[in-house]
């Protein structure tokens, strides 16, 4: 561990403050731009890879026909085609799994800011196979891209949340953790607008549109380095308390630190007198295994929420109300808007209600919705209106998803695991994330050829499920330390 004596720095002057006069709790020009740099270069990247291969799957899968006619001289059969577009889809999720077990190592060895300029580079490998598949007639090349790209990307939602959240004052810590949503709300409706046949999902286009992932990794290794580390990482986990000082100082703006970077040093005096935590403490440990365990719930009632089966379902259900298949796209692009405009609302929300009522809220409301939603779909043949009650059910579906648990569970787990257990920890947390993404991916068809619209009322009660823990184990994180939340988690005395 690198040991340094402590000194005076002096604030940047090129950080003036944006927010309120006081500078510990202020938005200044340096975080702005270390936020934006890290949410445009890396949450960007999971948003845009999420939803760009969604518009064009019609004319990749003629490519694929044609490259295997091309290759046998015969058309593929219709079941071997479906089975290696679930393979070109799921090989997403199944790379973020890989991801995710590394990213924790990643954070701890280089940092969060060299991780994820390490991870940059995997991004433009990932671009160049699927930029190049068309022209090399593999769709191969598309799996692997698919396959890295994943990989990429769950590094990304590990690193991203982690780095806003150690970077941003306390009372605005909330706000900034949303932002790493807003942008992968934002780059899912863009790729949805990009792969229109009109636009770039044609069958000379989506090539270019595929590797168009290019760009965010670019912005990212141009300007992440003007960017400074995470003072918390740098002084808890290298003891470099001067480099600290000096990141700290040019985030807020101010040489007033003091008590911020002694509440830091605390976190570091505690850490050095515990032995290094072992993948094994996270299970021994009580302290480490209770937030951990709230912290993988919380991210499994994201992904189990059924938010991929309405989106899913939205082109049939607004074709229901006699949309037609043009209109219903603008109409799913429409229902993305409405994410985007909710994850928006949710940003002054998140430090004022707080984390635990949102994403308690947030999956009551789903639940309400997902129930009603498939008595709509099931019975709207027998009643006129039922299937605008069905969109309305969509509509207000996304709502209630966009103001917690779209965004609360990638930044609640660095607000309740100590430091020393935080890489780890945010590891098994993204790779749970991601399995749970898989799992969706891989059982939702034959759940829908099973159940058809019944299928809705399994993912009630999974909501039913999570709503009722929430309640009952989840903290409030808001304006707290992790010492807090861990006494509240624990039932210990402050």
């Amino acid at each position: 561990m690198d040991e340094e004596e402590p000194i005076n720095v002096e604030p940047d002057d090129q950080a003036p403050l944006l927010g309120s006069k006081k500078a510990t709790s202020s938005l200044t020009s340096w975080l702005l731009f270390s936020m934006l740099v890290a949410v445009c270069g890396g949450s960007f990247q999971f948003g845009w890879n999420t939803g760009v291969i969604n518009a064009p799957s019609a004319t990749i899968k003629e490519f694929f026909n044609e490259t295997y006619h091309a290759r046998y001289n015969v058309s593929m059969p219709a079941r071997e085609l479906t089975l290696l577009w679930s393979v070109t889809v799921s090989v997403f999720p199944a790379g973020g799994m890989l991801g995710g077990s590394v990213s924790g190592v990643l954070a701890d060895s280089l940092g969060r800011k060299g991780s994820m300029l390490v991870n940059n580079v995997l991004a433009l490998v990932a671009a160049g196979c699927m930029g190049v598949s068309k022209y090399l007639a593999s769709y191969e090349m598309i799996i692997v891209g698919r396959l890295l790209i994943g990989i990429t990307c769950a590094i990304s939602c590990a690193l991203v949340p982690m780095y806003l959240t150690e970077i941003s004052p306390i009372s605005i810590r909330g706000a900034c953790g949303v932002i790493h949503q807003l942008l992968i709300v934002c780059a899912i409706l863009l790729a949805d607008v990009f792969g229109m046949s009109e636009i770039m999902g044609s069958s000379d286009m989506w090539p270019i549109l595929l590797a168009l992932t290019a760009f965010p990794a670019v912005f990212q290794l141009l300007l992440l380095p003007f960017c400074p580390e995470s003072p918390r990482y740098l002084l808890v986990a290298k003891g470099q308390r001067a480099k600290a000082a000096a990141a700290l100082n040019k985030l807020r703006g101010t040489h007033d630190i003091d008590r911020e970077l002694n509440e830091i040093m605390r976190e570091f005096e505690e850490m050095q007198r515990e032995p290094t935590v072992r993948w094994v403490d996270l299970v021994g440990q009580r302290q480490l295994r209770v937030p951990l365990v709230i912290a993988l719930v919380i991210q499994m009632s994201q992904q189990l929420s059924g938010i991929n089966a309405v989106t899913y379902y939205s082109n049939d259900i607004f074709g229901s109300a006699k949309f037609s298949p043009s209109q219903s796209t603008y109409a799913t692009i429409g229902v993305g808007g409405v994410n985007l405009l909710m994850t928006i609302v949710s940003i002054p929300l998140m430090d004022r209600l707080g984390r635990r009522t949102l994403h308690l809220a947030g999956l009551v409301g789903m639940t309400v919705f997902s129930v009603l939603l498939s008595l709509s779909l099931l019975f709207q043949d027998s009643v006129s209106w039922f299937p605008y009650a069905s969109i309305s059910g969509v509509v207000l579906f996304v709502v209630f998803f966009s103001i917690g648990p779209g965004s609360i569970p990638w930044f609640i787990m660095t607000e309740m695991i100590p430091m020393s257990a935080r890489g780890k920890a945010v590891s098994l947390a993204v790779l749970t994330n991601f399995f749970c993404n898989f799992l969706v991916g891989l059982f939702f068809p034959i759940l829908q050829e099973s159940l058809g619209y019944y299928s809705f009322l399994v993912f009630a009660s999974l909501l039913a499920v999570f709503s009722l823990f929430t309640y009952l184990k989840m903290p409030e994180t808001k304006n707290k330390t992790v010492d807090q939340v861990l006494a509240v988690v624990l039932g210990t005395p402050q």
